[in-house]
């Protein structure tokens, strides 16, 4: 049973008292002791979380799950399982977080999804926002991440996780990019999220929004010339066979989120809570320092895997271009939020 089901009225005291009136007047035989140890086997079972994502397994959502679930069955000694459902199966970003926010399932690993009920998210998703990963991590542990975790919360999401899938490059098609001008003319694929429609907009590309899961097979077939996503993610979901150019503009930080339904959170005993939390930061400090190690190595891997890279891209002229998007969007990049990241010491 998942801690999300309905509790059978026999476990509670007053239905086990009228259950066992109903038994006494039907047959003694049926209180045999094979019925008292499955019972006590049922009360016994561990609850079961179920945490989906709509990426392939090598992708860092499913690295932060797989340490979550290795950690939280190791502190609880087993009462909490954690059964993980990655490759869209139980549907793509938004579909997970929907399902997530009823309480169909009890966790979730999205980005772009959750800015469907909490626009604010936006904000990590800003072009040229922080100065360095470090800083990032100091707004999130700080007084930007509890103002985000409140938010969420307000929208029924309990943000427990945030997932560091590094920063983002431009791949495409049909020509090297070595400077903001060279965006100009490509169909890019965007999630579908107003940033990153109005990132490359601004840059003078058109937009196609396309769903992560379905964007591989997008680009080979020509859905779209290109993509931004981190390099890791280029490698993880083998963008290398269907995109010829890789350029490191690093434009965005990629903090998407690990969710879980509050009420869900909220049925777990106070120690179950603790080591709860306890897994999941774990598991964001783990897949932090996964994320940094792969990125270092990515781009040679890429080049080895046929793709041209460029490491030398005029980053200043994208950061000029891309400015414009943070100041007219105040709705995506809440000006207090904005202030709040960019105080935080780099």
């Amino acid at each position: 049973m998942t801690i999300s089901d309905r509790r059978n009225p026999a476990g509670t005291r007053r239905g086990f008292l009228r259950l066992g009136a109903g038994v006494a007047a039907l047959a003694a035989p049926l209180a045999s002791p094979a019925v008292a140890r499955g019972l006590q086997i049922a009360q016994g079972a561990p609850k079961k979380l179920r945490l989906a994502h709509p990426a392939p397994t090598a992708h860092g959502w499913h690295i932060w799950a797989e340490q979550f679930k290795k950690s939280i069955e190791d502190k609880t000694g087993g009462k909490i399982e954690v059964q993980l459902f990655p490759n869209a199966q139980m549907g793509n970003e938004r579909d997970t977080a929907q399902a997530v926010r009823i309480g169909s399932i009890e966790m979730g690993a999205i980005g772009v999804g959750l800015m469907n009920w909490v626009p604010e998210m936006s904000i990590t998703d800003a072009p040229f926002l922080w100065q360095s990963r470090a800083q990032a991590h100091r707004a999130i542990e700080g007084a930007f991440g509890d103002e985000l975790r409140k938010r969420s919360l307000e929208k029924g999401f309990k943000l427990i996780g945030w997932t560091d899938l590094g920063f983002r490059c431009m791949t495409n098609n049909k020509k090297p990019i070595n400077s903001a001008k060279d965006m100009v003319g490509l169909k890019m694929r965007v999630p579908n999220a107003k940033a990153y429609i109005a990132l490359m907009q601004t840059l003078g590309a058109s937009t196609v929004a396309i769903d992560l899961s379905e964007l591989y097979l997008a680009l080979s077939q020509g859905v779209a010339d290109g993509q931004d996503t981190p390099a890791a993610v280029a490698k993880s979901n083998k963008y290398y066979e269907v995109q010829k150019y890789v350029s490191k503009t690093d434009h965005v930080l990629t903090i998407a989120y690990s969710v879980v339904n509050p009420k869900a959170f909220d049925s777990l005993s106070p120690d179950e809570q603790k080591a709860f939390l306890a897994a999941a930061r774990e598991a964001d400090v783990y897949l932090r320092n996964y994320t940094e190690k792969d990125e270092r190595e990515v781009y040679t891997f890429l080049k080895d895997k046929g793709m041209e890279v460029n490491l030398k891209v005029d980053v200043a002229s994208f950061q000029q271009a891309c400015q414009p998007v943070i100041e007219k969007m105040p709705d995506l990049f809440p000006p207090d939020l904005v202030k709040i990241a960019r105080a935080t010491p780099a």
